[in-house]
């Protein structure tokens, strides 16, 4: 399903079915199906009535009958509440985090939002095994999830726990990173964990979360798990001699890579390319580079030359 807010070269919009009161299913006039939202926009319309544009807040258009079915199922069994805080927290993710997804994200949400508010008030509270690294690995969208329930409680008077922003954070990131069959956020998560683990070990440090450097690391790192969990091969076009100039120059950081590709290997399955081990050289020589510059001048250079 794509998003469609430009609804101002539409000339007439159709009425196939009212879903409630403030959605619609229409048609416009290039024979596109779309559902429209607006307040009171559905109030008392039958198939075959019209829709002025100007009532129209924001459209959606279903990829496919399915997407269409699901779309319509859930408008009609969730209240209208849950999409006007659904879509409070969507640009909120946009406005501060630059998180980039389409206004699909927002069906999720609402489905997960209405039945984490259910189970919230039946007493049913949920951990998420994997809050940490989500908390670690997907810090941005984490701290989407808790302003959801920031909202949540002041609407409902549910306090959830941080597990359930955990929850909410993978939708975000199914959404940036494009919805793949069997790759679910844990999966992705323990892996960038593992590879944080691997570098902060290899330099026995503690790398800084609000670091730029550290953060730059991370979004690549997730991008780079993304591939190997889906088995996308990547294309090697990487120059090999800047490789082995830059490994020969900084070689802890080569022997740091070197395990993260070994781990790979072992667990995944996956041997990286060359163009992959670049750039995790050149991230990790980036996010390391602070520390090693702390370090007494003689320690350095032993470092250095490992």
């Amino acid at each position: 399903m794509g998003s469609d807010k430009t609804v101002t070269d539409e000339k007439k919009l159709t009425v196939i079915k009212s879903l409630n009161n403030n959605m619609v299913l229409v048609r416009d006039a290039a024979g596109v199906e779309k559902i429209c939202q607006g307040k009171g926009i559905g109030f008392r319309k039958r198939t075959g009535d019209t829709i002025p544009r100007g009532q129209v807040e924001r459209s959606y258009i279903p990829e496919n009958e399915m997407d269409k079915r699901h779309f319509q199922q859930l408008f009609s069994e969730i209240p209208d509440e849950y999409w006007e805080i659904a879509e409070k927290v969507v640009d909120y993710g946009r406005e501060h985090y630059k998180i980039k997804v389409s206004d699909r994200v927002i069906l999720p949400l609402c489905d997960h939002m209405a039945g984490s508010v259910e189970r919230y008030k039946k007493g049913t509270v949920l951990a998420n095994p994997m809050l940490w690294d989500i908390k670690r690995v997907y810090a941005d969208e984490f701290q989407i999830g808790k302003f959801a329930l920031g909202i949540l409680q002041e609407r409902f008077g549910v306090k959830m726990q941080e597990d359930e922003a955990a929850f909410l954070a993978y939708h975000f990131v199914n959404a940036e990173l494009g919805s793949v069959p069997n790759v679910s956020p844990d999966s992705m998560a323990k892996l960038i964990g593992s590879v944080l683990d691997i570098v902060q070990e290899s330099f026995q440090v503690t790398l800084n979360d609000e670091d730029w450097n550290y953060q730059r690391f991370v979004t690549h790192l997730k991008f780079f798990a993304a591939r190997i969990v889906r088995r996308d091969g990547y294309k090697d076009e990487a120059d090999d001699e800047l490789y082995k100039e830059l490994s020969e120059r900084y070689k802890p950081v080569r022997k740091c890579t070197d395990r993260i590709a070994d781990y790979i290997l072992i667990n995944y399955h996956y041997d990286l390319s060359v163009d992959e081990r670049l750039y995790l050289l050149i991230h990790i020589q980036r996010v390391t580079k602070r520390y090693l510059k702390k370090r007494p001048a003689a320690r350095r250079e032993t470092t250095q030359e490992e």
